[in-house]
């Protein structure tokens, strides 16, 4: 019965996604971009907020298969960050850790599969906390 409980749970969480990463999660979005049907990344303007520890990625619109991120922080150094998930409609990756000591992401160049799209369109949000 607990297993079954916690299934359910998992899967309330699933569909939640974007939503509860609003909520009193701690998480917040910084940003978002269309994911253009005929292309493989996209690239996403942020805040730059400094007091940020993890990001995570949430997609609207349609299922995606998210590879990598590239992350851009002022001065021009930058983070890689491996994703690797499919991400349902409405959905959120995992959280992943922020490395260095300044955590102002400005900018984020998102690669996918753009097979899984399908020609359908969606959007690709960051989140932090």
């Amino acid at each position: 019965m607990n297993m079954m409980k916690r299934a359910i749970g998992m899967a309330c969480l699933a569909v939640a996604g974007p939503a509860l990463a609003q909520s009193g999660s701690g998480w917040h979005g910084i940003g978002q971009a269309a994911a253009p049907p005929d292309a493989a990344s996209v690239t996403i303007a942020a805040t730059g907020e400094r007091t940020n520890r993890e990001i995570m990625f949430c997609v609207e619109g349609h299922v995606m298969r998210l590879n990598e991120a590239v992350l851009h922080y002022p001065g021009g150094n930058t983070q890689s960050i491996r994703i690797s998930e499919r991400v349902a409609d409405g959905g959120c990756s995992r959280g992943k850790t922020l490395s260095g000591r300044d955590h102002a992401v400005v900018s984020a160049v998102v690669t996918y599969d753009q097979a899984t799209l399908a020609g359908g369109s969606a959007r690709v949000q960051l989140f932090v906390r």
